[in-house]
């Protein structure tokens, strides 16, 4: 092909392909983020409960469960182009419709219409990349594609708080719009169709699908992301009304576990290609941010931003194991479906679990016995670690 460059017939292309594809997802997971250093006073205006301010954050997950592995077939017919274009538009819908919501129904619209352009954006982004990067580089790509959610976290977070201050809270999801319509822009100008394209045999799609170690993984991954998820999106309500920090503050602390995260999983990606012992890093990973967990429950000023920064950095520990897994089990060629699984069981668990943390919080009122709750997620995810059948 004529588009390959001349050395290992390597697109030359594809970094540009993956900064769009970053870029595309940083600006669904920016609008995705800047919710829960809202959520004080998206209570105060609609009168809602801790946990229906949950559903913020878990309608957006909810698309995910029905539609991970359906989103791939329509990327596979209709093309990267298009069903990413209409993947960002829906972002941008749903991003509008957050921002002049008048009622909290229209509110949960709003972040559901986001939810369902994310999960399509997500697979378009993973099939751009899978498409530009020759397998030697694939893993690098997908390690710089990986920070994606931390960076928008770590941006969204305390730009958010900083705009609430200034503006009110719908500032921050027209500032989000703005961001996406750029996206849209970019992807519109820059995504081509990649020269490695690989084709799925659809037979042997039953055969993952009914692999149960494919699904432990997928168990390990729901009550990582249940936890960590958890904490992102109660963080800064707990650190502001039990810890008495300031908003700001609070929503910046909540972000360092993003910050702890995003030079730690490229490297335990490296360690875990020179071990070989994926269970090992699951186990282990998981097992520190129980204690984690714990210490940040009982623990305030230094000892807190301390107990935060431990999680971070043993957080960052499972993704990179939850990625390598599904080709070690189920091969390179139905890899994709693996993924499909890790991402379904991703959104079940985030999404069950953030109003779940909201109902805690209502019914106890209890700062300590919320953060307990996301350790013993986290200390479930362990066990099932645990049953792996790997090294």
């Amino acid at each position: 092909m004529k588009i390959l460059g001349e050395q290992g017939k390597r697109p030359r292309y594809r970094w540009i392909m993956l900064v769009v594809s970053f870029y595309a997802f940083v600006a669904f997971a920016f609008a995705f983020q800047v919710a829960p250093p809202l959520i004080p006073s998206i209570i105060e205006e609609f009168n809602i409960s801790h946990a229906e301010a949950g559903l913020l954050m878990s309608i957006v997950l909810v698309p995910g469960i029905f539609l991970g592995l359906p989103a791939g077939l329509f990327v596979g017919r209709y093309g990267v182009r298009g069903v990413g274009f209409v993947s960002l538009v829906c972002v941008i819908l749903g991003s509008f419709l957050t921002a002049i919501a008048n009622s909290f129904i229209m509110l949960i619209v709003g972040r559901l219409i986001l939810g369902v352009g994310g999960t399509f954006v997500i697979t378009v982004a993973l099939v751009i990349i899978a498409q530009w990067f020759v397998k030697e580089e694939l893993g690098k790509a997908m390690g710089i594609y990986g920070i994606n959610m931390p960076f928008a976290t770590v941006i969204a977070f305390p730009s958010a708080s900083i705009f609430m201050f200034l503006y009110g809270w719908r500032f921050s999801f027209y500032l989000s719009l703005a961001i996406e319509i750029t996206a849209v822009v970019t992807f519109v100008a820059a995504v081509k169709e990649g020269p490695f394209v690989e084709h799925k045999r659809k037979a042997s799609a039953r055969q993952a699908i009914g692999n149960f170690e494919i699904w432990k993984v997928g168990l390990v991954w729901l009550f990582f992301n249940a936890a960590a998820l958890s904490f992102t999106t109660w963080a800064p309500t707990l650190f502001e009304e039990y810890q008495r920090i300031p908003k700001v503050y609070a929503s910046f602390l909540a972000s360092l576990l993003m910050w702890a995260a995003m030079p730690c999983v490229p490297f335990y990606g490296y360690m875990l290609d020179r071990t070989g012992r994926r269970k090992l890093f699951a186990i282990v990973g998981s097992l520190l941010m129980t204690l984690a967990f714990v210490a940040l429950a009982f623990t305030s000023n230094l000892a807190l931003v301390a107990s935060i920064l431990a999680l971070g950095v043993t957080a960052a520990m499972v993704p990179p194991v939850v990625s390598a897994l599904p080709v070690e089990i189920l091969g390179s060629n139905l890899a994709s479906v693996g993924f499909g699984i890790t991402g379904i069981c991703l959104n079940i668990g985030a999404a069950l679990a953030q109003p779940l943390a909201g109902f805690l919080l209502d019914a106890t009122n209890s700062y300590t016995f919320c953060l307990l709750g996301m350790a013993a997620l986290s200390a479930i995810g362990a066990i099932v670690a645990y049953t792996l059948k790997t090294n």
